[in-house]
């Protein structure tokens, strides 16, 4: 399989959308309420933006970053498409999330676990994130469940 990176712009908004969509992700998440608008504001903000995984000409993959302060690079919205899970695509893209927080100069990536996708946890824990009860994610939908917060540390 032949994996390409590449940086969002917000032309992506629809493509990144449909991919979130396509993930399977528990109907009952805030991702299903977001729109193709919401996609594109998210991706718009200052020091924020994205990433696309592509396998040949196919998106099958993407993930979206943005700052919440000086220190936090806040990893979001990553979705991969359930038949390419399992092949390290996911754990490429939040590779990509952690070198823009290092090159920003923030010193740790923080993301959220849904209560309906816990599953995913074991996930960012292979990868070197821990639950951080005392952090909070600035990001959060108050329309729904207060989600478990995980941060990784990426600068000494």
């Amino acid at each position: 399989m032949s994996l390409t990176l590449r940086p969002t712009t917000l032309a992506d908004a629809p493509t990144f959308h449909a991919l979130m969509m396509a993930a399977g992700m528990d109907p009952r998440s805030s991702w299903s309420r977001t729109t193709v608008e919401d996609v594109r504001r998210s991706l718009g903000l200052p020091d924020s933006g994205g990433f696309l995984a592509l396998v040949g000409e196919r998106v099958v993959g993407c993930v979206g970053h943005r700052p919440d302060g000086a220190h936090t690079l806040t990893l979001n919205k990553l979705a991969t498409l359930p038949e390419v899970r399992g092949q390290g695509l996911g754990a490429a893209l939040v590779r990509s999330v952690e070198e823009v927080a290092v090159r920003g100069g923030y010193d740790r990536v923080l993301l959220a676990v849904s209560q309906y996708n816990l599953g995913v946890q074991p996930f960012y824990e292979r990868l070197g994130y821990r639950v951080d009860g005392k952090a909070v994610y600035a990001f959060s939908s108050p329309r729904s469940p207060k989600p478990v917060v995980l941060v990784k540390e990426v600068r000494p």
